[in-house]
């Protein structure tokens, strides 16, 4: 019986170092903006060359596009184990994306009081000068994902019973939309457990508003 062979050891160390260097990317990007890091700054931290990262990569507008292109994957892939998962409830679906937020809050945090960014899109939208075309339409779409889950999910919640049937669901969408959007943000400046007040008065809110 034949087996597929092993990548060769070269292939590998390339295929590890390629993901070694979108990882310190990313971090660098977020917690210092895309402007202040440098080729330099990312061979440092990975223990590598500028010209090896030049050989990965090119230009850092190629390293910036295969960040965010790494990124809106895993984000994609979060948000529809959360919103598109069937039988959830909306408190539900809530309490996922709090948790998700919270994960990636403590990636980058240590104590509950926050103090540094943890979304590299967040981060983004304050270097925005520093993305290309094709990255900005891909944040744009992002937004465009979530707020179509997050629609579909209310419907959901509606037909369910859990929410009344008059549920004006742009509203619930609006209502809901800003706690991912400034999830970074908020943390940075106010922590975790503020953005978990604003996840309960949201939930508050929609209960009394629109619950069945």
């Amino acid at each position: 019986m034949s087996t597929a062979a092993s990548p060769a050891p070269s292939r590998r160390k390339a295929s590890d170092t390629h993901s070694r260097v979108l990882e310190v990317a990313r971090r660098l990007f977020v917690t210092r903006g895309i402007d202040a890091v440098s080729y330099g700054d990312i061979a440092k931290e990975v223990g590598s060359t500028r010209a090896n990262l030049h050989y990965h990569f090119g230009n850092k507008s190629e390293l910036v596009r295969q960040v965010f292109a790494a990124t809106f994957e895993e984000v994609h892939l979060s948000l529809e184990k959360i919103w598109l998962t069937p039988a959830l409830s909306l408190e539900e679906r809530l309490d996922r994306l709090f948790e998700d937020l919270q994960a990636r809050f403590r990636e980058f945090n240590q104590t509950d009081d926050g103090g540094t960014p943890w979304s590299l899109t967040s981060r983004a939208r304050f270097d925005f000068s520093s993305v290309s075309p094709e990255v900005a339409e891909g944040m744009k779409e992002m937004s465009r994902f979530f707020e179509e889950c997050v629609e579909h999910a209310v419907q959901l919640a509606i037909g369910s019973g859990e929410l009344q049937p008059e549920t004006r669901i742009k509203d619930v969408v609006l209502i809901i939309t800003p706690l991912w959007y400034f999830g970074s943000p908020t943390t940075q400046f106010s922590g975790i457990r503020r953005l978990e007040d604003h996840f309960k008065a949201t939930r508050r809110i929609i209960k009394a508003a629109y619950g069945a």
